[in-house]
């Protein structure tokens, strides 16, 4: 019988799904990230080869396998769709929710009040909204760096080392979900130990930081067993762009597409952070920084907790902004962390008023999706260029700049692309006579008749150029977008 208590448990998620469902009819798959990311997947179903991920069929060392491996898994079960994905990250989304809410209830267990807005204050802040239902690896690491911490508290409390072996097993998780970055998320954790272990019943920090060592190493066999098969299988080549370029490349901004920006990038987004929720009158109310210099009606233990979240969040916030490389959600995992802070400080503010804000946040975000449906979301759709290359893909195809996979998935293609300089797409299309070249050009070609189709891209067309009509068109590609995070 599903009880009232159960009913309030089960809405966010419903409400998620509703969110979901209307993504899935409005919003087409967005190049790159999503596009590259299902082709990449779909590679790897086609191939049925699980061992390296692939782009265009040529190794792909950008990232690890691990939310590729679970598409393929649903794919294996429900079929290769757009929908089978989805529910892949909807899960994903929907653990991130719940796990959120256990960490709660083990870091304030008197304090059910705080366990029930977390929930809806995670559902209705801005980056969940915005990335929540989006194909990217972000929450699946964060649902990682959740879940070990839960291992690691678990263990602190009862000393087991079952629970250091499960940390273990989530890090290595998480490192083939996103790569090493997530010892950074869970070395703060690890080092403030003796800031949020309880005193009377938690291990000694000696003790603790010996079983998260175990954990480190554990996850790192875990790792071993994917990585070193891969690096035999692919050489050395594979090595240097996996661990060094993608790992050291983008921390220092060398690496391609690294998004190198400034310091203070992650300080312009914090205000983002906290909508909607820093518009509540009850947060600042509680003049929460009173909470942390003097307690100001803290218990003791709570004080501890709360001075250890903040510590944990703004270490990580000055720790990503000295990376060169940034975007966005890769802040993602501190979501949590300040949702924790926040369902702490607004005890003034009633569970109801921030469910009908969290649902309002969605049905927003919802509308915002639908309107541009209408006026933007065309000129990122490539399902009509897409079905085109399907329905010629028997034929020699090539693609003119760097291919970013924007189209393997979507035309269900089974061998790669020639990938030709735009300079020399005449001479491809020349050589080609039968063969079809798609190319990203600012203006649309003159030479219409070469045209087999075409669609509004971006600021330009992507066309496909059929050789046995081509003339001359001259080199008109633009730069290529940077790859995505």
């Amino acid at each position: 019988m599903l009880t009232a208590s159960r009913a309030e448990r089960l809405l966010p998620y419903g409400l998620l799904a509703a969110f979901f469902c209307v993504s899935i009819l409005v919003r087409p798959l967005l190049p790159v990230d999503e596009t590259r990311y299902l082709s990449v997947a779909w590679e790897m179903y086609v191939r049925q080869d699980f061992l390296v991920p692939t782009m265009n069929f040529a190794p792909y060392f950008q990232k690890p396998p691990l939310l590729f491996w679970l598409i393929d898994l649903a794919w294996g079960v429900l079929g290769v769709s757009r929908f089978a994905a989805v529910l892949v990250i909807f899960a994903i989304s929907s653990l991130v929710i719940d796990l959120t809410r256990r960490l709660a209830i083990a870091l304030f267990p008197d304090a059910p009040d705080i366990q029930r807005r977390v929930p809806w204050l995670l559902l209705g802040s801005v980056p969940f909204v915005l990335y929540s239902s989006l194909i990217l690896f972000d929450l699946l690491l964060t649902a990682c760096v959740l879940g070990c911490l839960l291992a690691l508290l678990a263990y602190d409390r009862q000393g087991r080392l079952r629970f250091a072996l499960l940390a273990g097993l989530l890090l290595g998780l998480g490192v083939l979900a996103k790569g090493p970055v997530i010892l950074i998320h869970l070395a703060f954790p690890a080092l403030l130990h003796p800031l949020w272990r309880q005193p009377d019943t938690g291990l000694s920090t000696r003790r603790f930081l010996a079983g998260f060592g175990l954990a480190v190493l554990v996850s790192a066999a875990i790792v071993a067993a994917w990585l070193g098969p891969a690096l035999y299988s692919t050489g050395r080549d594979f090595a240097y762009g996996l661990v060094w370029e993608q790992s050291a490349g983008r921390v220092a901004g060398s690496a391609h597409g690294a998004h190198a920006r400034p310091f203070y990038f992650y300080v312009l987004l914090t205000p983002l952070m906290l909508m909607p929720w820093c518009f509540f009158r009850d947060l600042w109310a509680s003049r929460p920084w009173l909470r942390f210099r003097d307690g100001n009606g803290a218990r003791s233990q709570d004080l501890r907790i709360l001075r250890f979240l903040a510590v944990w969040l703004v270490g990580e916030l000055l720790v990503f902004s000295a990376i060169s490389g940034k975007q966005p959600h890769y802040l993602l995992p501190a979501l949590p962390v300040l949702v924790l802070l926040l369902a702490y400080f607004m005890a003034g503010a009633r569970v109801p008023t921030i469910a009908r804000t969290a649902a309002a946040m969605l049905g927003l975000f919802a509308v915002g999706q639908l309107a541009a449906s209408a006026t933007i979301f065309y000129r990122y759709d490539l399902s009509s260029v897409a079905a085109c290359v399907a329905a010629n893909s028997d034929a020699e195809l090539a693609f003119a700049g760097r291919y970013q996979g924007e189209l393997t998935f979507l035309s269900r293609l089974e061998k790669p692309l020639t990938i030709v300089e735009p300079s020399a797409k005449d001479e491809w299309l020349q050589t080609h006579p039968d063969g079809y070249l798609i190319a990203n050009m600012r203006h649309y070609p003159d030479a219409t008749r070469s045209v087999a189709c075409s669609q509004v891209f971006r600021s330009g067309h992507l066309v496909v150029l059929n050789g046995d009509r081509a003339t001359t068109l001259g080199a008109d590609t633009p730069p290529d977008p940077s790859a995505g995070g």
